[in-house]
Parts: structure tokens; C-alpha cells; sequence
């Protein structure tokens, strides 16, 4: 699971169309922080996702590919800075 932090944008690299016919490799969605939707949502390799169809499910982080690299490291250096403030 996700814990806190923003939605990340995420591209599937696995093959889930057993679980909706919509999943199917190269599916956009986002990931969706503090949430689980299924038994394995609380182990840390499973993250809940929302795809651009509209189905929600839990993924192996391994399973997809993060899109949005430049606002996630950004969003990691603010968060830094921040500690670094309090320090």
C-alpha cells in the first residue's frame, strides 16, 4: 500500500486482463494513497491503483511503470528541504 503522498502516475507492464478485460498492457492509471482494496493491499509490494477506465485494483509495484518520474523527484527533494527546515 501506498502510505500517504500524492497519486502517482502509473503504466501497467503485466497482463491482467484475467481481472477486467480493460487491463491490458500499457493501461494508464493512478495509484491511490492509504487504500487497499483487497486482502493483498496491506502487503508493501501491492499498491492500489485506478486506471483510466474507471477499474480499481491492487498491483505489484513490480507489475508497473512510473510515468511520472520528474514531479515524483521533485516532490521527494521538497520533502528534504522540509526536513532539513526543521532540523
Amino acid at each position: 500500500m501506498q502510505i500517504s503522498g500524492k497519486p502517482i502516475r502509473v503504466k501497467l507492464k503485466v497482463d491482467l486482463t484475467k481481472y477486467n478485460p480493460d487491463c491490458k498492457i500499457g493501461s494508464l492509471g493512478y495509484t491511490i494513497p492509504d487504500v487497499k482494496l483487497s486482502i493483498w493491499g496491506s502487503q508493501d509490494r501491492f499498491v492500489a491503483v485506478k486506471f483510466d477506465n474507471g477499474f480499481r485494483l491492487d498491483v505489484l509495484w513490480n507489475s508497473l511503470e512510473i510515468i511520472d518520474k520528474v514531479k515524483e523527484k521533485l516532490s521527494s527533494k521538497k520533502r528534504f528541504k522540509n526536513i532539513s527546515k526543521c532540523s
